[in-house]
């Protein structure tokens, strides 16, 4: 039997039955270049709807061995297509529509090490994050300001993903026509990999500039081995247990899903540089030491803090900021230390270490948008809108997302009067940050939520048997 309270080893004999019941991309990213999201609203026969789902699930959907068993089938032959992949996701509103009652939409586990015992988020939906009777909100847009398609009722997603950009719009096509008279397609999003080339390599980054992806819990026990050969582990440990993300149905006991975050990010690119320029003026450092102090890395994905690797060209992670507990060399307001504060917790608040530890998020994010100026050494003309982050995250409690994002929006965490993440914090009035050299200086309002959903991704035993 398998242990949530640890990472799964793919030696385990229940292993792959475990794994053949779970969808994939939540234990392990599904790794394609090309995603599609088909942001659906049921508007037929419910008997239809179900009978299209189980169907899609049984033909479709990828479980979590497939998917291992495809990457391992990539690596042999990385000159092909791969195969694609699939998931299928419903909204609090969807298991409704379904028929469900509010006793059997999936729950979350109680939230350990001294949180909340209930968690609303998911019940309720996006729209209200910013209610004032949620135990903690976000300063979100209201959501008249949203995405038109957005503001209407979202009962599920799917999710497309594949390397062959004509074989992933042949599958739009085949599941658009597929649906007709059963679901209405809000929206199709539409995301892809950027890459940008640095003296170490061709790496994945986000639309400033950043590589992105380094840090991410790792929840097989043959990931993480490799990683530590990789990179070490004398400050961090990757892993995290199947806990972290995976929560039992109530409707399908011995079956798990994972509630998973979507959210539209508009990054305005050409306001983020403009800040950093002027506040390399005020510090009298080089304009790309300067955007390091607001992210925690270079754009080539070094850390501030001293790092070691044992593999030559491994991307460097490990370190903690017990190396560097006054922000001497990285700053409180950076980016990855507002959302992963490795130990910033327990010596500034009184919450234990492993209460921030359980508070990660497993993140799938992909970049939208045309940048045609990324590879410019002059940056070329940055953009303004129509560019940003699907911002996708697995969890086993939507506590764990929205205690990091109001984290980053929020002026005192993780210490009083640090104000707002310099990289992806909103707030109507930030508080200025206090840089090196005691130089102040406002960072904060580069990405906007242009609209999004909480989801659960079922088992494959739910959706099959619906």
């Amino acid at each position: 039997m398998i242990n949530l309270s640890q990472p799964i080893d793919l030696t385990d004999p229940d292993a792959e039955a475990f794994l053949r019941g779970i969808q994939g991309n939540i234990i392990k990213g599904h790794g394609r270049d090309h995603t599609s999201h088909l942001i659906l609203k049921i508007i037929g026969e419910i008997p239809a709807a179900k009978k299209w789902i189980a169907d899609f699930s049984q033909k479709f959907v990828t479980s979590a061995a497939a998917s291992n068993r495809m990457t391992m089938s990539w690596k042999a032959d990385v000159n092909s297509a791969g195969e694609p992949f699939f998931m299928f996701l419903l909204t609090a509103e969807g298991y409704r529509k379904l028929g469900f009652t509010d006793q059997q939409i999936p729950s979350p586990m109680n939230i350990p090490f001294g949180g909340v015992q209930f968690d609303p988020y998911f019940k309720l939906g996006m729209k209200v994050q910013t209610d004032n009777s949620l135990p903690r909100k976000l300063p979100d847009p209201p959501v008249d300001q949203w995405e038109t398609p957005y503001q209407d009722t979202i009962h599920a997603m799917v999710l497309l993903a594949d390397d062959s950009k004509e074989r992933l719009e042949h599958s739009i096509t085949e599941i658009s026509n597929s649906i007709k008279g059963i679901f209405q397609t809000l929206t199709i999003e539409r995301g892809d990999v950027l890459r940008k080339k640095f003296l170490r390599g061709e790496l994945v980054v986000e639309h400033f500039g950043f590589q992105d992806g380094i840090s991410q819990p790792l929840m097989i026990r043959q990931d993480i081995d490799k990683e530590i050969a990789k990179r070490g582990n004398a400050h961090w440990d990757p892993s995290a247990p199947l806990s972290l993300v995976l929560v039992e149905e109530p409707v399908a006991p011995g079956n798990y899903g994972s509630f998973m975050v979507f959210r539209k990010l508009e990054q305005n690119v050409k306001s983020f540089w403009e800040s950093v320029e002027e506040l390399a003026g005020k510090l009298g450092k080089p304009v790309d030491e300067s955007a390091a102090l607001a992210v925690g890395r270079s754009q080539d994905g070094i850390p501030l803090l001293p790092t070691a690797v044992i593999v030559d060209g491994t991307d460097a992670n490990d370190f903690h900021y017990d190396q560097d507990d006054k922000a001497l060399l990285c700053p409180f307001h950076a980016h990855i230390r507002k959302t992963n504060p490795r130990g910033d917790v327990p010596r500034n608040l009184p919450a234990p270490a492993e209460f921030e530890r359980f508070r990660r998020v497993v993140r799938r994010g992909i970049t939208y948008g045309y940048r045609p100026d990324i590879g410019l050494p002059s940056g070329g003309s940055r953009p303004e809108k129509e560019v940003g982050l699907l911002f996708m995250c697995f969890q086993s409690n939507l506590d764990q997302f929205v205690i990091q994002q109001e984290g980053s929006d929020e002026k005192d965490f993780v210490v009083e009067g640090v104000g707002p993440d310099a990289t992806i914090g909103q707030s109507s009035a930030p508080v200025p940050q206090t840089w090196p050299g005691n130089v102040k200086h406002t960072m904060a309002n580069f990405v906007k939520l242009k609209g999004g959903e909480y989801f659960f991704s079922p088992s494959i035993s739910f959706l099959t048997g619906l």
